[in-house]
């Protein structure tokens, strides 16, 4: 029996969707601990922090600039983040030279950077502000929704040495979701301090932004067959 093309054509264009325009519905994350491997994946766009000035700029916050296209916004519960450089107005272990981003002075302030529009991934080096030796922390990912997505932890050791030994933090999402990013270090060893303080400093952050994905073939020849059938159906309407 000779199925008809009319009655062949839905099921057929609904299969095809399926197959090439379905999104996944969640995320998935990769964290990475080594700058050159992130870096590796893919265009960036890297933020120094000297864009928000020089050295002992204080940044009262919410602040923000447009780097590559990107909008970075800093933000901060105590309302004033700090420019360091590392061997100039910091000891720790970045590099010398490096240009730093840290709390002003509170052990309990939060610590937070923004994306705008919304990016997959970024990547940065890590280093207490105020612990010397070992400490413990994460930066916790939230969508535009305010939806916690994701939580890296990270763990060093301040040595003073400023021999590039800051531990590098880098995360990926297969989807441009990162909103913001909340950075804290554990500081529950001391009862007399809060427990979890976003007193510390960060160097350049390297950002994956979103990118239009290409068509797959499958889309392609879906978007093909619905064209062809609308084109039938409206030229037999046309000569009825």
């Amino acid at each position: 029996m000779r199925l008809s093309i009319k009655r062949a054509c839905p099921p057929v264009m609904a299969a095809l969707l399926a197959a090439g325009l379905s999104v996944p519905a969640h995320a998935a994350f990769v964290q990475f601990n080594d700058r050159a491997t992130f870096d590796a994946l893919g265009p960036f766009v890297g933020v120094d922090w000297g864009v928000f000035g020089p050295d002992g700029t204080v940044i009262s916050t919410p602040d923000s600039r447009v780097v590559g296209g990107l909008t970075i916004g800093v933000g901060s519960s105590q309302g004033a983040l700090q420019r360091y450089d590392e061997g100039t107005s910091f000891t720790g272990n970045f590099a010398v030279g490096d240009h730093l981003l840290g709390d002003a002075g509170s052990e309990s302030d939060s610590f937070i950077v923004r994306f705008g529009p919304s990016v997959k991934g970024f990547g940065t080096q890590v280093d207490s502000h105020y612990i010397r030796g070992d400490y413990n922390g994460s930066i916790e990912l939230f969508s535009a929704s305010n939806v916690s997505l994701f939580t890296a932890p990270f763990s060093g050791t301040n040595t003073f040495a400023e021999d590039n030994t800051a531990p590098f933090v880098g995360i990926t999402s297969d989807l441009a979701n990162i909103s913001y990013a909340i950075f804290t270090i554990d500081q529950s060893f001391d009862p007399n301090i809060p427990a979890r303080a976003g007193s510390l400093l960060i160097n350049r952050l390297d950002v994956i932004a979103a990118k239009v994905p290409e068509p797959s073939p499958l889309a392609v020849l879906a978007t093909a067959v619905m064209a062809f059938f609308a084109f039938g159906f409206f030229r037999r309407q046309a000569l009825t």
